[in-house]
């Protein structure tokens, strides 16, 4: 699979020599023949496809505010499945991490899908920019960490980014406390190949003095398993946050809703169910094609007052 997905991503590279062929073409044909217009249009547009869109990563603010008297504010950094291996490297972690730095972020969040068919004995090397990050950084693990559908070398994973100060919290619970204030961070294994434990949402008799919580997981789709849970007996979910779904990656209108894989038709942005509310990211890398459309990589910043 790996070397099949190599040859896809190269491949791409054929695009420019035909290019120049079908302009040569169109040149020497004074009847400019429409299927020559046709396949140049689609050799451009899978150009920037591939080599201009996938590569520009932009920042986008967001605002959350929990109450309206709010008197206190905090900012988060965003991002997720970034899927290096077969088709990203470090170079995509580099221009995160020289981002994250200009903003200056609170606290980052990373919630899942780090790889993507990569050699485990490359995981410290590609990830190592990481450890340039001052501010605390929290994450979890998505279906491709675990093994969907590569070889699961979670484990490696795992014991790489906690070497490089990334704050793993699977199935934990962490508090830090923020310009002053407690923060709660919650986060669970991914729903399709981990497994979750929504015991950690327990309440544990220190909910009085945490000032806003975080729920991280991988697929929104855990909004489904915790949003009925006894409001008695669990904690109060301030934001949750969620990756996975690339925000369709090739947004073709109408069509790219059908291939977003999620049970509830979610997409990107802010989601209020039930009285919890979700913010998933549309994620940095990609899966199947090395291509986005009208969805460019994307640093999430979350300015949340509360």
């Amino acid at each position: 699979m790996k070397i099949f997905l190599t040859i896809i991503f190269y491949s791409f590279y054929l695009l420019f020599p035909l290019i120049v062929f079908l302009s040569w073409q169109l040149y020497k044909n004074k009847k400019r023949p429409i299927e020559i217009i046709i396949l140049l249009i689609l050799a451009i547009f899978l150009i920037w496809m591939r080599f201009v869109e996938l590569n520009n990563l932009i920042v986008k603010d967001y605002k959350f505010t929990k109450n309206k008297g709010y008197n206190n504010e905090i900012k988060v950094a965003v991002f997720s499945d970034m899927h290096l291996g077969v088709y990203n490297n470090d170079s995509i972690i580099k221009k995160i991490v020289q981002k994250i730095k200009k903003i200056n972020p609170d606290v980052v969040i990373i919630p899942g899908d780090f790889i993507y068919f990569i050699d485990k004995n490359k995981l410290v090397e590609q990830f190592s920019d990481l450890k340039n990050i001052s501010v605390p950084v929290l994450a979890v693990l998505g279906n491709h960490d675990y093994g969907k559908p590569e070889k699961n070398i979670s484990q490696d994973l795992n014991s790489v980014l906690e070497s490089l100060g990334i704050i793993m919290i699977d199935n934990q619970v962490k508090k830090i406390n923020i310009n002053g204030d407690l923060i709660e961070f919650i986060g669970t294994e991914d729903i399709w190949v981990g497994n979750p434990d929504y015991e950690v949402l327990r309440k544990d008799g220190s909910e009085d003095q945490v000032d806003f919580t975080f729920f991280i997981t991988h697929n929104p789709d855990t909004l489904y398993e915790v949003k009925d849970l006894a409001i008695d007996d669990y904690k109060k979910i301030d934001l949750m946050i969620a990756g996975h779904t690339h925000a369709g990656q090739i947004r073709l209108p109408i069509l790219y809703k059908h291939i977003i894989p999620t049970k509830y038709n979610f997409d990107k942005g802010f989601y209020n169910i039930s009285n919890l509310n979700l913010f998933i990211t549309p994620g940095i890398g990609t899966v199947g094609l090395p291509l986005r459309l009208f969805n460019f990589p994307e640093l999430s910043i979350l300015n949340i007052r509360y």
